[in-house]
């Protein structure tokens, strides 16, 4: 595979997103917890935070529930929202489809998406503080980062060092929601994308998964490294980590004809598209985060 051929097809595939007209489940109880996440397209919902905010008849504020995403339907931030608590959840999700962490590192598809960067500026212009209306024991701050960044460095000529750059710099700005008030932060692994049917059935698919597949492994332990490091820094900070590669393999694993094809009503496939995952995925997702986060959520 000639480098540059898989990383803009890739990232320009993380910008979809689609409609939906689905009606919000009321909470079963009325206390108030928030949610302030940061991503790509895996956890989108399509929120401007300058547009209509989170209320209580619509907790994703803008677009309303499930918002616009990548997976046919609810995507693991609707679902926790909506599923998996017994409270009114506030989402102010700040995830961006097609983003990277830093743009000038790994340069997204086209230069209007939003770098954790950009979307952690959001946050301290917008949400840090008291003014807020969030405070550190009712809030959790997911972080899905890295789909698209080993993407765009597993082909490069030090591929290693780029992902050490980059991991740096992503917790520089889990450094700075930290400032912010943020004491809760749910982290997430990069999941096996070198089984999304864009590798598998793509250009020189085997020795793309074989690589992908390393770098994948590269970042998930430098993320765990520099979480444990974060949280010895910080005696009041919680971090916990959720493993998305058995969330996905389980299901890829049960399913072989399910797992090796896509479709856009998130449903009759694993996948939305061909990098995508779909309804069952995402749920899984949004189970395993609520499971490790048991006492904020209900499973």
């Amino acid at each position: 595979m000639k480098p540059g051929t898989f990383l803009p097809a890739l990232l320009a595939s993380t910008a979809l997103a689609m409609p939906h007209r689905f009606s919000y489940p009321l909470p079963r109880a009325t206390t108030t917890k928030y949610l302030i996440s940061f991503g790509d397209s895996y956890t989108s919902t399509s929120f401007n935070i300058t547009s209509t905010p989170p209320s209580s008849s619509n907790p994703l504020g803008n677009p309303p529930w499930p918002g616009w995403t990548s997976a046919g339907g609810a995507n693991w931030i609707s679902n926790l929202v909506a599923k998996y608590n017994d409270s009114l959840l506030l989402s102010y999700n700040l995830a961006y489809g097609g983003a990277t962490v830093n743009a000038s590192l790994v340069a997204p598809y086209t230069p209007e998406v939003y770098s954790l960067i950009d979307q952690v500026a959001e946050f301290t212009e917008y949400l840090a503080g008291p003014a807020g209306g969030w405070d550190a024991n009712n809030t959790l701050v997911p972080v899905w980062m890295g789909v698209n960044d080993v993407a765009g460095a597993w082909w490069q000529t030090d591929p290693d060092a780029l992902q050490v750059e980059i991991l740096d710099q992503l917790f520089q700005q889990i450094e700075l929601v930290y400032a912010g008030g943020a004491r809760n932060f749910a982290l997430l692994t990069v999941p096996p994308t070198d089984r999304t049917p864009y590798v598998v059935d793509g250009e020189n698919a085997e020795y793309t998964i074989e690589h992908l597949s390393a770098a994948i492994a590269t970042w998930n332990e430098g993320l765990a490294d520099r979480a444990s490091a974060f949280s010895a820094a910080h005696a009041d900070a919680v971090v916990k980590i959720t493993d998305t590669q058995p969330v996905f393999n389980d299901l890829l694993d049960a399913d072989p004809e399910a797992a090796a094809c896509y479709n856009a009503d998130g449903v009759t496939c694993l996948w939305f598209n061909d990098y995508h995952p779909g309804l069952v995925i995402q749920d899984a997702v949004a189970k395993a985060v609520a499971g490790d986060w048991e006492g904020f959520f209900v499973v």
